[in-house]
Order: structure tokens, then C-alpha cells, then sequence
């Protein structure tokens, strides 16, 4: 993550760890990951981390719906220093709220004196709580602090007024406040070159730690405190519903925890369990004059259903026509519009070794939840791998099957985009 006077892009503030019963988690978790040395693609578990950056380049709102179809957890910038608040934080934690993201705001520590540490504390506490965040809310992870280099003058340095006790004192009046055992976020190398390589502050904290570029080497633990709980292992990954140019998507820090989803859900007050899709609830609801890839998956489908009609994503009377045909095929109001009982119609289940257009919408929807693969509509290898990470991380059964539960989840994020 980056002070808010950085020039680039920014910041992070990802979320989830463990806890306060997760500060016993090494061993709890040991047995969970994959080898010391994985490569963050073998974590199913992702999230994005956030901040004014990442609408700074087009002055655009974040489509949060479509973060969460990519994403389990975000970590958003709210406060830095003792005085300033980002200036989109309220928007995007709202918005956020509103998404199946579990989520939790984040403060950069940029100390100007060396008594500060309650100032700061105090400063994060106000502004998360006026944004709604409690800290005990279903959906809701610790809050995190962010300890790292400051920019000055266009270069990283150590933060001049850095001391121990005071970050000590941040983290104890946060946890005071929101009853909840706070997040560490920093780098090995940080408290190397700025804290004298003693991270003891830390001990006892979750830790999310950033190492990018890395390939399969994961980030180094932090002397007296341990390893990561999450991984920021990049800056740049262009991610579904962030804003980018000419309507592209951007770029966003983005990471990996190193646990499974049912333990990142009791850490977010949601119980271990694996969310359970809500056919009647969750899928969008397509109509005429609608446009974007929902609605050319619905094309896709009516063409494997024998109801073919141009997959150009523009629901006009064409598509119309078809879907009210088909509606009357199985008995359903044909109104011509696509909601849930016409959905459950709709789609067809899938298997290695299927092929045609249901399969080519399959493939196109799980690259658009950020799981790429050639929209060929074969169904290889290549597809059932993806669909199997993909099932993985939304708490489905990852049998490599495209039924109705998994079908309700690649289109049901609800944005009808």
C-alpha cells in the first residue's frame, strides 16, 4: 500500500486473518495450505484491497457487484495519519456492505510525531465507525493497520517518528474499541530497514504481508511476530469491476488468504459454513433494452435450447421474441422477461466432454468471475479446472459440474451487467 501523496496507484488494504481465536492459528492452519513454497494461484481464496487509487485515473465508482463475483474479501482505505480521510471510503464501504464481500477498512500509519499513536487510533476508529463498520457485523473482518514506507519527496523512506510503543498503542485502543484483534499489514523487509529488524510489536497479530513478483516464493516471515496470514502478491492485476480507460477493466492490488473460505467466513461473524446459494434471490433479471454479458449468456443458453437469436449482447425484440417462445415451451408466463423461474429453465448442466453454446457461455462467464479460459465451447481440461477453482471459492461443491447452484453463482452476483 502507498501513502495517499503517492502519485501512482495505491494502496492496499485487504482483509481477513484470523480471530482472536485465530492467534493460535499456527497449527490450526498448517495442515490447510499447500507447501511453503505455492505460487498465490493455488490459494482459492482472493480478495482485493483498495482505495482512492483506484478511482483517481477515471474518476469513476468501483462496480462492486462485479468485484464479488471474483472475489471473496476487500480491505478499504479509510483513514491515514491523525487527520486525513479518503474521499471515497464511505462510498465504497457502503457499497461494498451492500455485495456478498466480507470486507474491512484499513489505516496507514504516517506518524508526524512520536506521541501520536492514539491521535491515529482514535482518527480510524471515528471515521469506520461513521461509515457503518462495527467490527462484529455479519460480513465484517478485523480492522487492519497498515505499517510500511512513506514517500517523501518522491522517495520510499522510513517513517522518521516511527516508534514500537506507539503502534502498540494503535493496535491496543483499536482493539478496545471494536472488540476485535486487529490486522497487521507490512513487509519482512520493512521491519528490517526501519525497525531495527524487531517486529515483536506485532506478535499476536494476524499478518498480511506483501511480496510481489515473486513467483512461487512466498513472503518472508516477520522477525518476532511470523508468517502471513494473507499475501498481497500484486499491484497490478486487472480485476472485473474496477474502472479503467475507455472502459476497460483496471488493475488492483489483489491477494490471496492462506486459509479456506468456511474459516474466512468465521472470521467475518458469518459462521464456518459454505455460503448457500439462493436460486430464488440471486439471479439477475434481464429484460428488454438491458445489455452486457448477462444478458449474451441468456442468448447462449436460448441457442443451446433451440431458440437461437444473435449472442451480441443487446436484449432487443429478437431475444425478446425467443425467450417469450421459450417461456411458453415450459409453461411459464411469457412476459419475455428473464428472471429466476426462467433461469432454472434456462440452463443446462455441464460435464467434461460437453460442447456448443451453453458450454461457450459457461466458459465466458467464468472468465468475466476472473477465471480465464478460451471460450471455445469445448469442454476440456482447460475449462473444468477453472470451474473446479472457481466452485472452490465460492463454497460449492467443486465437482467440475455446471448445475444450477454453480450456474446462479457465475451470473447471480446481481449486477445484470
Amino acid at each position: 500500500m502507498f501513502s495517499h501523496a503517492r502519485t501512482g496507484r495505491a494502496s492496499h488494504a485487504v482483509v481477513a486473518a484470523l480471530v482472536t481465536a485465530t492467534l493460535a492459528v499456527g497449527g490450526a492452519l498448517a495442515g490447510a495450505q499447500p507447501s511453503a513454497a505455492a505460487h498465490p494461484g493455488t490459494y482459492a481464496v482472493k480478495g482485493v484491497d483498495t482505495s482512492h487509487h483506484n478511482h483517481d485515473g477515471t474518476g469513476k465508482a468501483i462496480d462492486w457487484k462485479r468485484v464479488a463475483r471474483s472475489n471473496s474479501f476487500a480491505f478499504l482505505k479509510a483513514t491515514q495519519g491523525s487527520s486525513y480521510r479518503d474521499p471515497w471510503f464511505a462510498r465504497d464501504y457502503k457499497a461494498v456492505a451492500a455485495t456478498s464481500l466480507m470486507r474491512a477498512p484499513y489505516h496507514f500509519f504516517d506518524p508526524k510525531g512520536t506521541r501520536d499513536g492514539a491521535a491515529q487510533a482514535d482518527h480510524f476508529v471515528r471515521t469506520a465507525r461513521a461509515a457503518g463498520y462495527t467490527g462484529s457485523r455479519a460480513g465484517e473482518l478485523p480492522p487492519v493497520l497498515d505499517v510500511e514506507s512513506v514517500w517523501v519527496k518522491g522517495k520510499e523512506v522510513c517513517p522518521k517518528a516511527l516508534r514500537a510503543d506507539q503502534l502498540r498503542t494503535f493496535l491496543q485502543r483499536v482493539r478496545t474499541a471494536f472488540k476485535v484483534t486487529p490486522i497487521v499489514y507490512t513487509r519482512a523487509s520493512f521491519v528490517h530497514d526501519c525497525m531495527g529488524g524487531n517486529g515483536k510489536v506485532f506478535q499476536g497479530y494476524p499478518l498480511w504481508l506483501a511480496r510481489y513478483g515473486s513467483g512461487a516464493k512466498e513472503p518472508q516471515s516477520v522477525p518476532g511476530a511470523g508468517a502471513w496470514t494473507f499475501w498481497q502478491y500484486t499491484e497490478t492485476e486487472r480485476v472485473p469491476g474496477m474502472p479503467g480507460r475507455n472502459g476497460t477493466d483496471g488493475s488492483a492490488d489483489r491477494n490471496v488468504y492462506r486459509g479456506t473460505l468456511a474459516q474466512l467466513r468465521a472470521l467475518a461473524h458469518l459462521g464456518g459454513g459454505a455460503p448457500q446459494p439462493r436460486p430464488g434471490a440471486s439471479w439477475p433479471t434481464l429484460k428488454a433494452g438491458q445489455r452486457g454479458a448477462d444478458v449474451t449468456t441468456a442468448q447462449l443458453l436460448l441457442g443451446a435450447r433451440g431458440y437461437a437469436t444473435a449472442a451480441d449482447g443487446v436484449f432487443g425484440e429478437g431475444t425478446q421474441r425467443q425467450v417469450k417462445a421459450f417461456q411458453r415451451s415450459r409453461s411459464l408466463t411469457a412476459d419475455g422477461i428473464v428472471g429466476p423461474a426462467t433461469w432454472a429453465r434456462l440452463v443446462v448442466t455441464l460435464k467434461s466432454g460437453a460442447k456448443g453454446h451453453a458450454v461457450t457461455a459457461l466458459q465466458r462467464q467464468l472468465t468475466d468471475n476472473g477465471h480465464a479460459v478460451t471460450a471455445d465451447g469445448v469442454f476440456g481440461a482447460g475449462t473444468e479446472t477453472k470451474l473446479r477453482t472457481f466452485q472452490r471459492t465460492r463454497g460449492l461443491t467443486a465437482d467440475g459440474i455446471a448445475g444450477t447452484a454453480t450456474w446462479a453463482a457465475l451470473v447471480g452476483a446481481g449486477s445484470g451487467r
